[in-house]
């Protein structure tokens, strides 16, 4: 499904991993060792050298915007001054779907917030701007998920109930890579765990 080859950033040098389809990953290790530039390399926003394919083909080209993944950590980015339905639509329109209201409540629906549908960030909890923030990246279909510790800052009521959150998210066939430093995270979401360490990135059993 993914696959990471010869992989170089200003973090890490010839760098590589396979990540099946509709699996949960977790990227472990300690902090500054390069799990996040990794998730960014996927995702476009710094510069690498190596390949990432998708499906069997080379991403290295698409933009950021292009490619068949959505970001999420703990840098909500929920448009202040669009309400929960209209930061889903707005994701709709970039990902160039139509703005169907049907698919965005069924989606809220999923996340436990759909009667948050027409509230603005400021005026809902840290823990249900979570679960907005995966609902909007979630409404436009993507095939790969990218997760950089969005929960580390909540209460564990509220961790737990998201990972349900996330682990219900399988349903839709969806892959994804989860930067984590919680080993209860690992155990509750992870198929796989690949570990950064002096000698690259390991897989771990988990």
């Amino acid at each position: 499904m993914l696959s990471v080859e010869g992989l170089g950033t200003r973090a890490f040098r010839d760098l590589g991993c396979y990540v099946s389809e509709g699996s949960c990953t977790a990227i472990t290790g300690p902090s500054g060792s390069g799990k996040t530039t990794l998730l960014n390399a996927i995702a476009g926003t710094v510069p690498y050298t190596g390949t990432i394919r998708f499906a069997g083909k080379s991403i290295n080209g698409l933009p950021p915007w292009r490619r068949p993944c959505r970001y999420l950590n703990q840098r909500l980015y929920l448009f202040p001054y669009l309400t929960v339905a209209g930061n889903l639509g707005l994701a709709q329109y970039a990902a160039g779907l139509p703005g169907s209201k049907s698919a965005q409540m069924a989606m809220l629906e999923e996340m436990g917030i759909a009667h948050l549908a027409h509230c603005y960030p400021r005026q809902i909890s840290g823990g249900e701007q979570q679960r907005a923030a995966l609902a909007r990246a979630m409404v436009s279909h993507p095939r790969l998920l990218l997760l950089d510790e969005p929960f580390s800052s909540l209460d564990w009521d509220i961790r737990r109930h998201l990972w349900t959150v996330v682990k219900n998210l399988r349903q839709h066939d969806v892959t994804i890579l989860l930067v984590t430093h919680e080993p209860l995270e690992v155990e509750a979401l992870a198929d796989t765990q690949w570990a950064f360490g002096e000698d690259g990135l390991r897989e771990q059993q988990i």
